[in-house]
């Protein structure tokens, strides 16, 4: 697959997010749903949040949630958070031949489970503003991939983006609920259409969420986050300090 780099990247920034389609085929899709299968038979054994091997299952009001450093249950997984398909993009955007992956954590949206995100930056999640995390290229300095292990579409609780909502860099958004409001009122927002095999790129301060899965059929993504070498200060479930990769 030829992919025009320069496009992914000024999408990137001047919207907040880029789309790969197909970046991964139906052969390796399919391999990454047996290691899918894996994890989900493993949080059958558990009814609450802990650790198994070196992943962190996460449940919330009895439902499997996520699975954060799923690599660390069935290392297929974290094969792929290295796969230079990405990271080929990743490095692009951030210009950078150096990475520290932090994330890469399965998400399950299963059928009747009460599992949505609120609209949210994942920069709060990086810890911005402390100590445990500094933007060090000026541009968020980190890169978080979805990738469509099923079909995404409106009805299954699929992936929405605020575009350009990045524009504004880290918001208070926790102590002043406000402001997303006024986003959508200037900002529409956007629900994904993802094909298995898409992945979409976008950055931390790019407001997203997810509604709840109204189908008979689980709506399952693979999620990998990297960040500039120097930004972050925390340590994570099974990743630590994080895990640096080199393209």
């Amino acid at each position: 697959m030829e992919l025009d780099y320069n496009k992914l990247v000024k999408d990137f920034y001047e919207n907040g997010f880029c789309i790969v389609e197909g970046l991964f085929d139906f052969s390796e899709i399919k391999r990454i749903k047996r290691s899918f299968d894996n994890l989900y038979e493993a949080s059958q054994t558990i009814e609450e949040t802990q650790m198994l091997k070196l992943a962190q299952f996460v449940f919330d009001k009895s439902a499997l949630n996520r699975i954060v450093w799923c690599g660390g249950y069935d290392e297929h997984l974290l094969d792929i958070g290295a796969d230079k398909k990405i990271l080929n993009i990743v490095g692009r955007i951030l210009e950078s031949n150096e990475l520290v992956q932090l994330i890469n954590q399965a998400h399950f949206k299963l059928p009747g489970q009460i599992v949505e995100f609120k609209w949210h930056q994942d920069s709060e999640h990086r810890r911005y503003g402390t100590e445990l995390w500094e933007d060090v290229d000026g541009r968020g300095s980190y890169v978080q991939t979805v990738m469509a292990i099923d079909d995404m579409n409106s009805l299954n609780g699929p992936l929405k983006f605020i575009p350009k909502s990045h524009l504004q860099g880290h918001l208070n958004y926790k102590e002043d609920p406000s402001i997303i409001d006024d986003l959508l009122e200037k900002l529409p927002a956007i629900d994904l259409k993802l094909k298995a095999g898409d992945v979409a790129f976008f950055g931390p301060y790019t407001f997203h969420s997810s509604s709840l899965n109204k189908t008979d059929s689980p709506r399952r993504v693979l999620i990998n986050g990297y960040a500039q070498p120097g930004a972050n200060k925390r340590e994570y479930p099974g990743a630590g300090f994080g895990r640096r990769l080199t393209l």
